[in-house]
């Protein structure tokens, strides 16, 4: 993942000219449309990519202030079928009155209300039959569950009372290889209280038990822990739909790759710089490094070497400790789209600055086998 690096006025005013002189770019996340409309590109995630890129899945229709790099105006979003998907409205960048999302069929899927750029009042998501799923009430800030249905329609929190358990995918590359999870527990007062538990789900709904947690009266948790890795925490998961529509406004871009869509990349710049704490007697540094995995056909990871060292060898058993806790990566896939054994080269950079803090960076996965 790459902050867009380009100021939009630059592409905009070349676009501006289109037809009178060739623009060359590499990426085209963006054109001009018909009406002094702007035309978006992103993957399903809300990060922009190229037009041409296969994990393009919205294209937004809207005006854009470029002096303020925001949207302005009426919008719309449309999958890859050309189904609107959301509408919304932006004062110069600031999100204001009705917002609504739809399901592929067209249902609607959920509909909101901001004011200056916070969600008021009731937030209402609904099943793709049309039938009432959540209910979450944004009038005193911060959201609390009002109501909620199960997939048999049967009503389990009723005014914000009663018992949640609901399965949300995870959005991004995690370490346990499981697709989604589940959040289930007693709402008391719109927030979580009591003894609650996330199960990790695969695709055939199997669970196993993630993590145990206990909230107190005002839905704060007080106990956390994570079965998986054996210790405690206190940042639990949501437990409520995130809504990645958000990210457009911050104008992000990702690479057309799997491993850059799959958030896999940012995931393992994360890993490594929480893994390495300030140190100044490391200064204005700047090495490259790389390391090979043997995969499974499941993702697991069965030898790993660290096939360019860093310059600095003092830090290398450091980065060899740290690569090796990683349990999971996506498999590689065939032409057939089936998961196949492979070998993949992960390089990078380390760059630490003139106060010893470490910082990897530009990373990227080489797949040999994967086509």
């Amino acid at each position: 993942m790459k902050k867009l690096k380009l100021f939009l006025w630059i592409w905009l005013t070349a676009l501006s000219s289109f037809g009178q002189t060739e623009v060359v770019k590499k990426d085209t996340l963006f054109e001009k449309a018909p009406e002094g409309l702007v035309r978006f590109y992103y993957d399903d995630h809300y990060y922009l990519v190229d037009k041409d890129c296969q994990f393009k899945s919205i294209e937004r229709l809207s005006q854009f202030i470029v002096a303020k790099n925001a949207f302005h105006g009426e919008f719309k979003d449309f999958n890859r079928n050309g189904t609107v998907v959301l509408t919304g409205y932006y004062n110069e960048g600031v999100k204001e009155g009705a917002f609504k999302a739809y399901h592929p069929n067209g249902a609607l899927k959920w509909e909101a209300t901001f004011k200056e750029n916070r969600p008021i009042g009731d937030w209402k998501y609904y099943y793709p039959d049309g039938k009432p799923m959540l209910t979450v009430n944004f009038d005193n800030g911060g959201g609390t569950i009002s109501d909620y249905w199960d997939r048999l329609g049967r009503q389990r929190v009723v005014a914000g009372e009663g018992n949640y358990e609901f399965k949300m995918p995870f959005e991004f590359y995690n370490e346990y290889g499981f697709p989604f999870f589940e959040r289930k527990g007693k709402i008391k007062n719109g927030l979580p209280s009591g003894y609650w538990t996330t199960n990790m789900v695969d695709d055939k709904n199997k669970k196993v038990l993630f993590t145990e947690e206990v909230y107190d009266k005002n839905g704060v948790l007080t106990e956390g822990f994570n079965l998986f890795q054996d210790r405690g925490y206190r940042v639990p998961l949501t437990i409520i739909p995130s809504q990645s529509f958000i990210i457009g406004e911050r104008m992000l871009f990702k690479q057309c790759n799997f491993d850059d869509y799959s958030g896999f990349n940012a995931y393992l710049s994360d890993k490594l710089n929480g893994a390495f704490a300030a140190n100044p007697s490391f200064q204005n540094m700047e090495e490259e490094f790389a390391y090979r995995v043997s995969l499974s056909n499941e993702g697991d990871p069965e030898m790993i070497t660290l096939s360019q060292p860093l310059k600095t060898t003092a830090l290398n058993k450091y980065l060899e400790m740290v690569i090796k806790d990683i349990p999971y990566y996506f498999p590689s896939i065939d032409e057939q789209g089936q998961p196949i054994a492979d070998t993949l080269t992960i390089s990078g950079k380390l760059s630490i600055s003139e106060a010893g803090v470490f910082n990897f960076n530009s990373l990227t996965v080489e797949r040999e086998k994967q086509p």
